[in-house]
């Protein structure tokens, strides 16, 4: 299993209505192949950022197949048109390196 951790900032003013758009869009990113977890948490440094942490059974799920099915294209179109610019995007092993 890989866990993503993808850095959101948001369009100033849009917090809420990205909230919002991410609750009812977020069971269709839970639904997607290969998804076994996913969190939202809000940055309590910067306003309008947002780390939202998605676990997948293989990173191939994340990179390969969700981007161009339906459940991505999906998931997309009901919170990406709330980003500022791209998300920092970064892939862990689920295992810790210390217990």
């Amino acid at each position: 299993m890989v866990v993503e951790h993808a850095y959101i900032t948001v369009v100033t003013g849009q917090e809420t209505e990205f909230e919002a758009a991410f609750a009812k869009a977020e069971p269709v990113l839970a639904g997607a192949a290969g998804c076994r977890d996913t969190a939202l948490f809000r940055d309590v440094e910067r306003p309008g950022g947002y780390l939202l942490r998605v676990t997948w059974d293989r990173l191939e799920d994340h990179l390969e197949v969700f981007p161009t099915s339906p459940a991505g294209q999906e998931f997309a179109a009901q919170v990406a048109g709330f980003f500022a610019g791209a998300p920092e995007v970064r892939h862990f092993a689920a295992d810790a390196v210390t217990a």
